[in-house]
Formats: structure tokens, sequence, C-alpha cells
């Protein structure tokens, strides 16, 4: 059997780069810092999401399958009440609601039918208290609004609006360093050097001395991030008394999680104190709210991360399935990775997980706000729906970066003034429509005026919604099936490559099982129909990415190319 697009995805190996690099501490811009139907996506990254239609894939000569005359996809009768897709959202891009080109949260607040159409369960904001940098990330107030974004009567409004649509919000919380503008820090200093010793002195607050990356009046201080984000010394009571107070505040506000940013650097890689820290706010959170939830971002090897789960933390980003591990969705689709290793990779580090914490899920997702835009991996818009067709059916939650659905486009780049690295054009304005342009945002980084040069996809939410099969309704489809086998969240999954008896190394299996619920996935990331053994003896789903309908006969399963089904 042989696929169709072969030699044309070999050509594709040299042009197509897979992201991820691991994060650097020491640079604060990873903390931070027309519709067509027949568009030719043959050698260049996908730049806008266009719809696939039958004339366009044409099946393998050897394993014809009957051709799926849907005019649309079908989504699941199903709401987002026991979801578990989260969206990310950067204020500053997602959508301006008062006219000044800045993305503020009434304007979140506008665009919630959309979300809740959408599926979504959960928004996280990017940091929204005020901080003199675009990004966000160092943070000069803990207990206020950016200006930029509105107030903090507007935030109330959101989580309220929010609530009537079942979506939760939860904020990005910075607690390993804040803004040198912050009176916490300014402070400290004041008393580091006065030698004030008194109840209510903050000099133990930030790490001072004679040595350490950065230097205030002439005095060190540990800041790993840069010299505008000072870390915190997290064995301060003093600090320790305020974060609970932190928490407390935003818990009273309606929050429902946290993200909790660069959990690695707490104690700068030392497993042991981070995961005490991470048990300490968690039991801090509960006093408030037994619900609450955190996700932490540990960027490291899933080893590493799955010894984080020993604390009491929720869950944390899974950046090894993300397109910066060895296995990696975006490899695995493309298929630069064999299906078995991949589901043996899954299977294990849920185990290695649920044994550190029964109670613990991962979190998966494509790319996020440190990461070049997942679309650069894609030239065809059917690899990039059947990435999405995975990890929007993987146990746990998904997150999905806004923009990630109609394909926004950025990667980090240099200025031509300087060499520092950036991260703004991962975080571009969102597009709304191709005509009407009320709400999109300006170039979110004032001060690099340098690097608002850049190529977005022309084609917004508005056009994708009304067109059939785009790649914003394939992820509208996926979202509404996850929510309708809402068990998947705290499934176990098992591999069932084995029982497909296939060579085929593009084409995955694995069960998900939750008390008495148990369905099994399919996924064909092959150019080409495959044949394989059924792993099951009923479909319940169908995601016909390539419009060629699933056969399931004398136990032998046909998929269509790029294709998935869920069976029972």
């Amino acid at each position: 059997m042989k696929p169709r697009y072969f030699f044309s995805l070999l050509a594709l190996v040299a042009l197509s780069s897979i992201t991820g690099c691991a994060q650097n501490a020491t640079s604060s811009s990873s903390s931070e810092a027309s519709v067509s139907s027949d568009s030719s996506f043959s050698s260049t990254p996908l730049s806008s999401s266009s719809s696939v239609s039958s004339s366009t894939w044409v099946d393998d000569d050897d394993l014809p399958l009957q051709h799926d005359d849907s005019e649309n996809y079908a989504f699941a009768d199903s709401t987002n009440e026991k979801g578990s897709m989260h969206y990310e959202i950067f204020v500053r891009s997602f959508y301006d609601s008062n006219g000044d080109g800045i993305g503020d949260l009434n304007g979140v607040k506008e665009k919630l039918p959309y979300l809740a159409e959408m599926g979504y369960r959960s928004l996280w904001l990017m940091p929204i208290c005020p901080s003199p940098s675009y990004h966000g990330y160092d943070i000069a107030n803990y207990y206020a609004i950016n200006s930029d974004y509105g107030t903090l009567d507007d935030f109330d409004a959101l989580v309220a609006a929010a609530k009537t649509y079942n979506i939760d919000i939860m904020i990005d919380m910075v607690l390993n360093h804040c803004s040198v503008t912050h009176p916490y820090f300014t402070q400290s200093y004041a008393d580091y050097i006065s030698g004030n010793t008194a109840s209510d002195s903050k000099a133990d607050w930030f790490t001072w001395g004679d040595g350490g990356q950065h230097s205030y009046k002439g005095t060190y201080y540990e800041s790993r991030f840069g010299a505008d984000m000072p870390d915190f010394n997290l064995d301060s009571t003093g600090v320790r008394a305020e974060m609970d107070k932190i928490i407390k505040f935003w818990i009273d506000h309606g929050v429902k999680g946290f993200r909790l940013d660069a959990v690695l650097y707490y104690y700068y890689n030392s497993t042991t104190p981070n995961v005490n820290f991470l048990t300490w706010l968690m039991s801090s959170a509960h006093q408030y709210d037994p619900n609450f939830y955190m996700v932490g971002e540990c960027w490291a090897d899933e080893a590493i991360v799955n010894s984080y789960y020993a604390s009491s933390c929720n869950s944390f980003f899974r950046f090894g399935t993300a397109t910066g591990g060895a296995m990696n969705i975006v490899s695995l689709v493309k298929g630069y990775t064999r299906s078995e290793y991949f589901a043996e990779s899954l299977e294990n580090n849920e185990a290695q997980m649920h044994k550190a914490n029964a109670e613990a899920y991962s979190s998966y997702f494509l790319s996020n706000h440190d990461q070049d835009r997942v679309s650069k991996n894609f030239t065809t818009p059917e690899t990039y729906k059947a990435a999405c067709s995975l990890y929007a059916l993987l146990p746990g939650t998904s997150y999905t970066y806004y923009g990630e659905e109609i394909a926004l486009i950025g990667v980090r780049t240099t200025g031509s003034t300087t060499d520092d690295l950036s991260d703004v054009k991962r975080r571009l304005p969102m597009i709304w429509s191709s005509s009407d342009k009320t709400g999109e945002c300006k170039f979110p980084e004032t001060n690099r005026p340098e690097l608002n040069t850049t190529v977005q996809v022309k084609i917004g939410v508005a056009e994708q919604l009304a067109t059939p099969f785009s790649l914003l309704n394939h992820y509208k489809m996926m979202i509404h099936l996850r929510n309708k086998y809402s068990f998947i969240k705290n499934a176990i999954l098992t591999s069932a490559v084995a029982k497909l008896a296939t060579s085929e190394r593009s084409v995955l299996a694995y069960t998900l099982t939750s008390g008495s619920d148990s369905i099994t996935i399919v996924h064909n990331f092959a150019s080409h129909n495959v044949e394989v053994s059924a792993p099951a003896t009923k479909i319940l789903e169908q995601i016909n990415t390539t419009h060629r309908l699933p056969e399931l006969a004398n136990g032998k399963l046909k998929l269509g190319a790029f294709s998935s089904v869920i069976m029972a």
C-alpha cells in the first residue's frame, strides 16, 4: 500500500521545523517574558485555514472507501457543563471593547458567546495585574487589574457573565518573582540595607548578598528571569503570609484556578522544596475553596514532570507531548514517530503520574505563548485537524492557545536594532473577521515597533464559523465530542496499538476507562486509508477528516486518511 503523498512529505521534512527549545531561565522572554476548498499547501506552512472538500483528496488506489456526503461536521448535542477543555487568552491581543487598540476584560466578556459555542469550560487569562511590561509577567501589584485591561469591577463582571455560560475563570499566578518596581522589592532593599529586623520588615523577602544574577544600587539579588524580575525568597514567613492573602483575594473574586508560572524555579531546579511549596500552595487555596485547582508550568522532561506530581498540585502541562518533546503530537501526526512508541510513552507517563498522586491529571496542549505558533508545523489542513483530534481526546485537561483554532501565525523573532529575542509575535492580535475589524487589537509591544512587520492569516473567526469543514469547525466538533464523553478527564489510558495487528506505523489506538465508562479511540495519521484489526466491536463516533466513511466488518476496521473513530 503506497501513500499518495509520500514523496511530498519527504520533501517537506527539511522545510517544516518542530519547535520547542528548553526554557531559558536567564531570559525574561520565556517567562513573560478568502476560505478556499482547493487551496494548495504543497511546500509552505499552513497560513490560512482552508476547508477540506472531496475534490482535494484522492483515495489510495489500494483501499477506496465510500465518500462521506455530509454538508458539514455533525456537532455532538452536549454542553460544556462537565467539559474539560481550556482556552488560553492573552488579553492584550484578544478583543478591544473600547477602541483604544488594546484588548481588555470587557472584550473577553463580549466573546463569551463564541467561547461557549465552541464548548470551552475554562478560560486561562495570562497576567492581568499591573505591570511595566506588555506581557505582564513582572507584576507590580497583585491586588489590582492592569489599567490597560480595565478595572476590578470589570473583572468581577467577567466572572459573573462567564458563570452563566458554565465557564470558569483561571488566572496566571506569578509567584516566583515580581517586578523590580514593586514596593515589595524596594521596601525589602531599604530594610536589608538599614538592618531593619522589626516584625514588619521585608528584608528577607528577596535574597540579597554579595553575589547574584543582578544588582540594585550596588547590592546583588537573585533574579534568574532578568534584572526586572527579582525572585522571592519563598522561605520567608512574611512572603508566604502575603501569598496566602493574594490567593484568598482572587478566590474571593471568583477565580476557580491558577496557572502557576515557572514552578521549576521556585527553588531553582530543586524538586523536593518545589514539591513542598506546591503542596503548601494547594493547602492554602483549599482553606478558601476546596475545589480550587492549579496547573503548573514545569518545563522539563517527563521524568521530572512526573516527580512533581508528588505534590498535591492538580496538574502540570505535558510539554513533552507538545512540540518540544521526543514523543510529541506534531512528530506523530507528520509520520516521524511510530504510534506504538507514542502510546507507550503516554501510558507510562499517565501511570507514573497516578502512582505519585491518584487524583492528579495531565494537561495537554499543542503550543502556548512561550512557543512558536503550532501552525508553522503544518502544510495541510488535514494534518492540523488530525493533531486537534488527538489532543482533544486525551485524558486530563486540554488547552487551546487563542487563535490556534484559526491557524494564527507567529514565531519568536529578533529586532533589527537589538539581539534580544522577543516572544511578541507569538502573541499577535486575534483575527475575528476578514472584513469587519471591530475589536481587532493593535501590535501588542509598543516598545518594539521594529518588530511590527508580519504576515498574518486573513480569514477570521466569522468566516470560518460559516465555512463547512473549516479548521475552526473541526475544533468545535472535537470539543463537543470531548464534552459528550466527559469521563475522559479522569480516565485511565491504556495502549491498544497491539490489537490493531498492523505494520502501519501511523495508526494509534488507546482505551480510556473511568469506572464503568470505557471507549477505544483509533487515529489514522497516515496520508492514505488503512485497514487494521478492530480493537472494539462498535463505532460510536466518526471523525472523517478526508471525507471517507469508516467500515467495520468481520473484525476489520477500515479508516480514512487523517481520520479517527471512537469505539466501544
